[in-house]
């Protein structure tokens, strides 16, 4: 379940959100997609967050509470293992306001909670163990980012407008010239607010309406998606769609996610829990 934050947190947190852990496993492992948005994860399970690494076989132990900063492409994560989760989508701005870091000192990768709040997120997590209901789980981690809140102050005007722009469909430059900034300091502001640079988050942004268009129309021909999205053409939105998921449009197409940012893959046998995806166009064979 899900639902919008409190008001006093809008500016900050764009949902709040909870999962039992019995949902069916459709995959022992899972790449998700990025948003542009930052993430703060609890899990209640005994089983903390698992990031395996396909390149060498390495698998992270994140921990069961952790802040994943924003990024433009996907991360892989175990997931045989469920747990019932309580957490929230964090808007630019949050990890100044509710953590004290920038932005861009969390980007692409996970912290974990505990090395940004200190001694105050076991007693988080202890209480929300406590607290059977996933909708009352929601309103004590809402009830703690509240307390969080630093007095009033929002983004720096420059990014607000900007992210503005970027959702109308305007160019970087264009933004730049707006704020009346340098492009390195502008670059440095949003960064600092969002965790991506401009140009890192606009790929995330068209990637995402590239998204949307899919799951309104899933049999909709790929090359008017790509187009309508702002790629320069079929192979463009291609490769970065490869770049950006792991996996290639059909796959994505075919495999049809429950959840449009987490896609299950296979796990070659021989390796040692790493995520593998050049064999997915056979998931339906194993």
């Amino acid at each position: 379940m899900q639902r919008l934050p409190m008001p006093v947190l809008r500016p900050f947190v764009a949902t709040l959100w909870a999962t039992t852990g019995d949902t069916h496993v459709r995959s022992a492992c899972e790449h998700v997609l990025p948003t542009g948005l930052m993430h703060l994860a609890i899990r209640l399970g005994d089983t903390p967050l698992q990031l395996p690494d396909a390149d060498n076989g390495v698998v992270e132990v994140v921990g069961h509470a952790v802040v994943g900063g924003a990024r433009d492409h996907y991360y892989r994560k175990h997931a045989r293992t469920p747990s019932p989760t309580v957490g929230a989508q964090l808007r630019p701005g949050a990890a100044r306001a509710l953590f004290g870091v920038p932005a861009d000192a969390l980007a692409h990768r996970h912290v974990a909670l505990g090395a940004v709040l200190g001694d105050g997120t076991a007693a988080l997590r202890e209480r929300l163990l406590q607290e059977p209901l996933p909708q009352r789980r929601i309103d004590i981690l809402e009830a703690f980012l509240a307390t969080r809140l630093p007095r009033p102050r929002g983004l720096h005007p420059a990014v607000a407008e900007s992210l503005a722009l970027f959702a109308s469909g305007h160019g970087v430059a264009a933004a730049v010239e707006r704020s009346g900034y340098s492009h390195r300091h502008f670059g440095a502001l949003f960064a600092h607010a969002v965790g991506l640079t401009p140009q890192r988050y606009r790929r995330v942004l068209r990637f995402q309406h590239a998204l949307d268009a899919h799951r309104r129309d899933p049999a909709g021909p790929w090359a008017r998606l790509a187009h309508n999205a702002g790629y320069s053409d079929q192979s463009h939105f291609v490769r970065e769609f490869i770049a950006i998921t792991g996996i290639r449009p059909q796959d994505y197409r075919r495999i049809a996610p429950v959840a449009a940012h987490h896609v299950p893959v296979e796990i070659r046998p021989w390796t040692t829990g790493a995520c593998q995806v050049d064999s997915v166009q056979d998931a339906g064979r194993h």
